[in-house]
């Protein structure tokens, strides 16, 4: 066995650059295997929170710096770092093995708070998406909530107004955010929201990357950490709860259940069931039915819980590849058989990390998901969130800087598109009202090479292709498969989908452009499903049994399997350039 070697990791050094000024630093000594990974021993020792890539060194996010001992850089650093970071010792933690004794610098890099969507537009309220910017603007306050551990203004009103007694927690499990509600069960109205990013993004951001970290043997780490995010949600929701109660006027409150949709991985995990079928072909998932627990079992692997016996739902899937989430969105929009609600044929597309879609016609009902990668949620160099990537690439196309190839103009093609990031924008003012072009300095004749410290590369370009590509040819399946029949409305959910730019949209081909007028936002459908299923459980209003049999029949409800389909391969090609079809 070799000899361990010795890794000093110096935390809060934000002045400090050289070994020989160590006297102020705080340090950490670690040991562990030659040749292993420097991420490897940081994560174990929780002081490095990961990947967004699952260590292949794509996204950046765990650069550390070598103050002593740095290995020689990788292709992929030097590819990562300039000249002069790398002669300073910059490595990303994900790739770097060192061989001996080494000091290593801990770069902090702080991700900014993510607005997440919890906000719903029910099937009446719905109107098209190119009307709809005004009532967007009205609305988004209540609607979307960032990240805060901090009770709000809104909990300790609701303790003076509510004389609701009972209530449910209603969770979105995200691939990328968690999203959880306090709501009325009489009333529907959700008291309080907690918000954070998903923990397990440090094993990668996308499921694949989480499903082999669990192979791997972080099985228990990956279900602590999303259970660690759900507690203190819990504990929050408490909080008012108690505040309630000891309101003499207000009486006691009851907390009756929790509900919670996740993709069928999410679930998973959080369960901690093995996930090694979901990562190879048949991609057979361990339990896809309604899931009952309860928060004392759901949390044994902490040790700890603060209400024993409330019960915990877990949204049922339809296959590997949809999940709660869908079935959670469906039930909310109606879409589920036996609750269909009048409407012809009705498309309904949840956008993100995974691309999520659903066709019915009333009768039948074909599903479907696609892997779109992170490029949807602006990760990157460019520092744009996908929307704006979207509405950025749409503008580029028309002023010919872009052609549809996705083949950028000099003096672009080199360095990219100098663009100003606008940061925590979404959901703050109407998109109508942010064009592209003024995100990008001098109304996007800013030079390349002139210091601007964002830019929009070809590689980022590439990714928001490989991803609308997929999503596009999924479209076109569900449709061709459905018989091609005239569609009626195309509801677009989630984060994403509530400030894409419709005609950004059409102009790059992420939505086919037949659909003009009948494009809908409907919000966070995940979130408003839970809650709608979960209190119908609590009511006994639905036949689980016979609710499974609905979600699992091949006449009804029809998995698609993209993979499988021999257009798909076709489709994915043809839609890979940026054009309006």
């Amino acid at each position: 066995m070799s000899e361990k070697i010795k890794i000093t990791v110096v935390i809060d050094d934000e002045k400090q650059n050289t070994v020989g000024e160590e006297q102020k630093l705080k340090r950490i000594l670690l040991t562990q295997d030659p040749f292993m990974t420097i991420m490897s021993v940081l994560q174990e020792n929780r002081l490095l929170t990961g990947s967004l890539c699952g260590g292949r060194g794509e996204c950046g996010r765990c650069a550390v710096q070598f103050l002593d001992g740095a290995p020689m850089p990788s292709p992929l650093e030097r590819k990562r770092f300039s000249p002069e970071e790398l002669r300073r010792g910059y490595r990303l933690a994900c790739i770097a093995k060192p061989r001996t004794d080494c000091v290593i610098k801990l770069l902090k890099k702080e991700e900014p708070a993510v607005p997440i969507l919890t906000k719903t537009i029910l099937v009446s309220e719905n109107i098209d998406l190119s009307g709809q910017e005004k009532e967007r603007a009205e609305n988004q306050t209540a609607g979307v909530t960032e990240c805060s551990n901090q009770p709000t203004d809104r909990v300790k009103n609701a303790i003076k107004t509510s004389g609701v007694t009972e209530y449910m927690i209603a969770v979105d499990l995200g691939t990328t955010t968690i999203a959880m509600q306090l709501v009325s069960m009489k009333t529907g109205e959700a008291v309080d929201t907690y918000c954070e990013h998903n923990p397990q993004r440090s094993y990668g951001a996308d499921v694949l990357s989480r499903i082999q970290a669990s192979c791997a043997g972080h099985r228990e780490e990956l279900q602590r950490l999303v259970c660690e995010s759900l507690l203190r949600g819990l504990r929050r929701f408490l909080i008012f709860l108690t505040m309630r109660e000891g309101d003499p006027e207000k009486g006691a409150a009851k907390l009756c259940c929790m509900c919670l949709a996740g993709n069928t991985a999410m679930e998973h995990l959080l369960m901690g069931y093995d996930v090694q079928s979901l990562g190879r072909s048949p991609f057979t998932p361990v339990e896809i039915g309604v899931q009952e627990t309860t928060i004392s079992e759901l949390f044994a692997c902490l040790g700890e819980t603060d209400v024993k016996n409330l019960p915990v739902y877990l949204a049922p899937g339809i296959s590997a590849f949809v999940g709660g989430d869908v079935v959670a969105g469906l039930y909310a929009m109606r879409m589920v058989p036996g609750l269909e609600d009048a409407g012809g044929v009705r498309f309904l597309i949840d956008l993100g990390t995974n691309g999520e879609m659903a066709i019915t016609d009333g009768r039948h009902m074909l599903v479907t998901a696609t892997a779109a990668g992170p490029a949807f949620e602006g990760s990157g160099e460019s520092a744009l969130i996908g929307t704006d990537r979207i509405a950025l690439t749409a503008s580029l196309l028309r002023r010919g800087i872009l052609d549809e190839t996705g083949l950028l103009s000099e003096p672009y093609f080199t360095e990219g598109v100098p663009v100003e990031p606008v940061r925590n924008h979404m959901f703050t003012e109407a998109v109508g009202n942010r064009t592209a072009e003024a995100r990008m300095p001098n109304g996007g004749a800013g030079k390349a090479g002139d210091g601007t410290s964002c830019r929009m590369k070809k590689e980022d370009i590439r990714a928001l292709q490989m991803a609308k590509a997929a999503i596009r040819a999924g479209i076109e399946i569900l449709w061709q498969e459905t018989g091609c029949p005239k569609v009626d409305r195309l509801y677009l959910a989630g984060g994403f989908g509530y400030e894409l730019d419709a005609e950004a949209a059409y102009a790059i081909g992420l939505l086919p452009a037949v659909l003009r007028g009948r494009v809908q936002v409907v919000g966070n459908t995940s979130l408003a499903g839970a809650f709608l299923m979960g209190r119908a459980l609590w009511e006994g209003r639905i036949d689980r049994d016979a609710f499974e049999e609905t979600l699992s029949s091949g006449i009804t409800v029809e998995s698609i399997n993209l993979a499988k389909r021999k257009n798909f391969a076709a489709l994915y090609l043809q839609y890979m350039n940026l054009e309006e079809n």
